[in-house]
């Protein structure tokens, strides 16, 4: 079994992803200001002193925050974890090292059940007596861990902890542990909204399997990972919640005001004079709507498609699409996708086409990382009256690559899935 290998995929990923902040975590960048120009930015310092982590605050009960309730708390826990240093700049420092230990387990928890998906053919149950298959099992996992968009974005955010939370719960319910699969999914919905989402490609494939009278999941196989998921979020969010209402409600709330930010298309479109994205109002609901049309495609696919479907590959539809449609982008979010990208790998496609956009998707994300960070130096430079890093012009660019190059990966699993192939595979 390659177990030790992808773990050792996932400690190499994760040592040099900390390399990638050294300028700012041993060069002093996030002093004096020069994360963007040096490429590494992140929340996690800058955080530690606006959440009032340095001084003991609690999120929600104290401070509202707008993270979902898991991850406030591990950013609390780690805020204690550092308070016994003298020093409030070795503090904070030593938070960011904590937290890169943390989100590190992380990573090697999602390319193990990464690998563990990958080798044994998906999510759901493939053929009988299908052998485990290795050498997908480490591609895959090498894939998730040491791509270069991995590296760069690993320690921006606390997002590893609801990517591993997911992948763990898929790989639970792989195994038959529908429960705890569901549980570990609702764990991690409290960490990032996103992981709730694959409960929609498994209600398709449930009705396919229902309406096409053939193998598939059954309500079961639905009900009762939904039902895991539902009494572990509530869990971790009730005792919030009646402690501390307005702080809970602050996730929700912020989600709900905030306008179109950094990545999303409402803001290329409406730096560009072509969409009012100052209008909060309008930028949801063409955010909901989209989302929903780009949601019913995936079903119908899912359940109209003349072979059944692999799940991960709807899921990673689904994924794809709540990232495009909606209002904020950041440059982490590629840690939501890249796990389900190496799951949903075209079958049936030459390996060239699935290499080809795969490698023109990666090559887009690197762009949009050092991109981002250059625009914003572009604009911090502007209102002091320097000339430097990106103009729009070329932040638009690479903004749009990796919107297209997304798009074009989620097109080549949609192929994939309406070339010929047995119902049932």
């Amino acid at each position: 079994m390659p177990w030790t290998a992808l773990t050792a995929f996932a400690v190499i990923g994760a040592a040099l992803g900390y390399l990638a902040k050294a300028p700012c975590r041993f060069g002093g960048a996030w002093l004096y200001g020069g994360q963007y120009e040096a490429g590494c930015y992140s929340d996690v310092f800058p955080l530690y002193y606006r959440d009032g982590l340095d001084d003991g605050v609690v999120p929600y009960l104290e401070r509202e925050i707008e993270y979902p309730v898991l991850t406030g708390g591990l950013m609390h826990l780690l805020g204690r974890a550092v308070a016994w240093l003298p020093d409030r700049t070795a503090r904070a420092y030593a938070y960011f090292d904590a937290t890169a230990l943390v989100m590190a387990g992380c990573l090697v928890a999602v390319v193990l059940c990464t690998g563990y998906l990958a080798g044994r053919g998906g999510i759901l149950p493939g053929p009988a007596g299908r052998p485990f298959d290795r050498r997908a099992a480490l591609l895959a996992g090498g894939f998730t861990a040491l791509v270069p968009a991995a590296m760069l974005a690993a320690y921006i955010n606390w997002d590893l902890l609801a990517v591993a939370l997911l992948m763990g719960g898929l790989a639970a319910y792989a195994r038959g542990r529908q429960w705890a699969g569901g549980a570990l999914i609702g764990l991690a919905t409290a960490a990032k909204f996103y992981p709730f989402l694959v409960f929609g490609p498994l209600f398709v494939l449930v009705v396919r399997a229902w309406w096409r009278k053939e193998p598939g999941p059954g309500p079961g196989d639905l009900l009762r990972p939904l039902g895991g998921a539902v009494a572990a979020w509530s869990a971790v969010n009730v005792p919030v919640l009646l402690a501390a209402p307005d702080g809970w409600a602050t996730f929700f709330r912020f989600s709900s005001e905030r306008g179109a930010d950094w990545g999303s298309p409402y803001y290329l479109l409406g730096s560009l004079g072509l969409f009012d994205y100052a209008d909060t109002d309008l930028v949801n609901a063409t955010g909901t709507v989209s989302l929903a049309v780009a949601c019913a495609l995936v079903a119908a696919l899912g359940v109209f498609a003349r072979r059944r479907p692999p799940m991960e590959q709807l899921v990673f539809l689904v994924v794809a699409a709540f990232l495009i449609t909606n209002k904020v982008w950041s440059p982490q979010f590629v840690l939501w996708l890249l796990p389900l990208a190496a799951l949903a790998w075209p079958r049936r496609l030459p390996v060239w086409a699935g290499a080809v956009a795969f490698g023109l998707w990666q090559l887009a994300e690197v762009g949009y990382f050092f991109g981002i960070w250059q625009h914003l130096l572009h604009q911090n430079l502007a209102v002091e009256g320097v000339v430097g890093g990106l103009p729009f012009e070329g932040y638009a660019v690479v903004s749009l690559a990796r919107s297209l190059t997304v798009v074009t990966v989620g097109a080549l699993v949609v192929v994939d899935n309406l070339r010929g192939g047995d119902s049932t595979a």
